[in-house]
């Protein structure tokens, strides 16, 4: 399972197009209405939007060979959030994957994530740790298992460990759908809800078709595109 697309809002699209552009020097297309981020196969749109609580959650996908290079590149660009006496989270059983956080503009919690099962990717070329893809994106609902239940049902995607009352993972090595309680707070801040603002994810998961709305503000779409 692939994302393609995370669509978010954000109250300010001029300073959150200069931090994706200027601190994590990703490609950034900027019109008056949107800022088109680009991370590898997937893009990042963010258009102006309403005040809303909480955060949103993105995780960029990193090879494993760039990893601690990766890190040190971030460190002196951002404030990477410990977690306990490490800026190294490794991922639940299952995950085989190494992660650093740090937040983005207006408190988005970001992350870059380097799995095990992309070792088959070469080393990036050059200074800047170019992200591959949009690892995973966060999904605010009031009711996760319910919300678990309805992605497996409709779009028949496959759940991923763990799956717990207040956090669940849906998707695959490739992509994760990680559908949260609302009232959640985000590991490893632990003081940053899930965001209840709008987002809207495209994926693309082996020939499965489908649209599924998850509460007041996220919606799945699931469609064949190889571009």
């Amino acid at each position: 399972m692939k994302i393609r697309e995370v669509a978010i809002t954000v109250g300010k699209l001029d300073a959150a197009a200069a931090f994706f552009r200027d601190v994590l020097k990703m490609p950034v297309a900027e019109q008056v209405d949107r800022v088109t981020v680009t991370a590898g196969f997937s893009r990042l749109v963010i258009t102006p939007g309403e005040q809303f609580d909480g955060v949103h959650h993105l995780a960029f996908g990193v090879s494993p060979h760039d990893f601690d290079d990766a890190r040190i590149w971030l460190k002196q660009r951002v404030d990477l959030i410990a977690a306990g006496d490490s800026e190294v989270v490794q991922g639940p059983p299952g995950w085989d994957s190494r992660s650093v956080y740090f937040l983005g503009p207006e408190d988005i919690l970001l992350e870059f994530i380097a799995r095990e099962s992309d070792s088959g990717l070469p080393p990036r070329d050059g200074v800047i740790p170019l992200p591959f893809s949009i690892s995973e994106i966060g999904i605010s609902v009031p009711d996760t298992m319910a919300a678990v239940a309805e992605l497996t049902k409709v779009l028949r995607l496959p759940i991923f460990p763990p799956q717990e009352a207040d956090f669940a993972a849906v998707g695959d090595h490739d992509g994760l759908l990680i559908v949260v309680d609302q009232d959640r707070t985000w590991f490893p801040t632990r003081v940053h809800t899930a965001a209840r603002g709008p987002v809207a994810v495209r994926i693309d998961a082996s020939h499965r078709h489908g649209q599924v709305a998850l509460g007041e503000n996220a919606t799945i779409t699931a469609a064949s595109v190889q571009s």
